[in-house]
């Protein structure tokens, strides 16, 4: 299939207006002409991709399919077509895709403010994006790099945090890791007393810190957690404010007055940490120096990302004495035989 830009930027046109004849007239060709284009693009796909009415035209689902990666396409040539202009004017550019569970405002703030300073010339594009995504986004060449959630497996993982050596992955990546960044259960402050662990909201299915609190509870009840999967790290906190269930929030979230009151620890569920690490690919051929920067933002963004000052909200250290029981856990008793879950789940 070999459809032109100009082809495309017709197509598009068409989509916009509905029609053929208004089309023709903002791209100031004749009707004919783009009669003709649209029917050489059905025939080069093979299908129609609109439907003929009366007063105008809409798109067929082929239509809907090509409009979507029409935009794409189109977009990334408009983007060539500037940087061809300007060279001058148009700074490397590296996008970096964050997961949810470390992509909340004021993390995300920090990741910009700091890159400003250590990737001068650089123009930093932040993606959040799920766990599961980022493999998909480097085989598409979408990003240079990703600030995901790995598991802490190293005997004594400072040493390896301070060394910051860089790893060659099974999967064609190589992974450095930056900082371990504590997560805290909790749950609203109105939240009746029972059923605590009976729901859970979480923002990012595949990440190791959000499936570990619904796995933690089915080992410690009869039957398995309701889970509501909202996607953002602010729309858990909002749920979890209002009452809906249970989360694990980064402390640092969970400690920012003006972001997360009406919080409170979870009775008997405690603190966990993983590491805040940045993903490669193996064979990028970007500057050396770059890397070492985006490596040097990273690490200092999420450091700063840790600090937690408990009386800001109470989220104290309540949970290294709370016992779990039926009033932790909706009255469901605590199973004698259940196992701590494994931490690195979902790694």
């Amino acid at each position: 299939m070999d459809i032109d830009a100009r082809t495309l930027r017709t197509f598009r046109e068409v989509t916009l207006t509905g029609s053929f004849t208004q089309a023709a007239r903002r791209l100031g060709y004749s009707q004919s002409s783009v009669t003709a284009q649209m029917r050489a693009l059905e025939r080069q796909v093979g299908e129609p991709v609109f439907e003929r009415l009366p007063n105008g035209v809409r798109l067929t689902h082929t239509g809907t399919v090509l409009r979507d990666y029409a935009r794409q396409i189109l977009t990334l040539v408009g983007e060539m077509e500037t940087a061809l202009r300007r060279p001058a004017a148009n700074p490397p550019r590296l996008t970096v895709g964050i997961v949810p569970a470390l992509a909340y405002g004021q993390q995300l703030a920090r990741v910009t403010h700091v890159g400003r300073r250590l990737l001068a010339g650089v123009q930093l594009a932040l993606r959040i994006m799920g766990t599961a995504e980022v493999h998909d986004a480097f085989r598409a060449g979408t990003i240079d790099g990703a600030l995901v959630l790995t598991v802490v497996d190293a005997d004594d993982p400072a040493d390896l945090l301070a060394e910051q050596q860089y790893t060659d992955r099974s999967d064609d990546l190589t992974e450095v890791r930056l900082q371990e960044v504590e997560f805290v259960p909790v749950t609203g402050v109105g939240r009746r007393p029972g059923g605590h662990g009976r729901q859970v909201v979480i923002a990012d299915p595949d990440c190791p810190s959000q499936r570990w609190l619904p796995e933690f509870l089915r080992l410690r009840c009869d039957t398995p957690p309701e889970i509501h999967e909202l996607g953002s790290m602010a729309g858990v906190r909002a749920a979890t404010q209002s009452g809906l269930g249970c989360a694990m929030l980064p402390t640092a979230l969970a400690a920012d007055h003006e972001e997360a009151g009406g919080l409170r620890p979870l009775p008997g569920v405690p603190r966990m940490r993983w590491n805040a690490s940045l993903i490669l690919g193996r064979h990028d051929t970007r500057p050396a120096v770059d890397r070492q920067n985006l490596t040097e933002t990273l690490r200092q963004a999420t450091a700063l990302g840790r600090a937690f000052h408990p009386a800001a909200v109470p989220v104290a250290d309540a949970l290294a004495t709370d016992a779990l029981g039926d009033d932790v856990l909706g009255g469901n008793a605590l199973r004698s035989d259940a196992l701590d879950p494994d931490p690195r789940i979902a790694s």
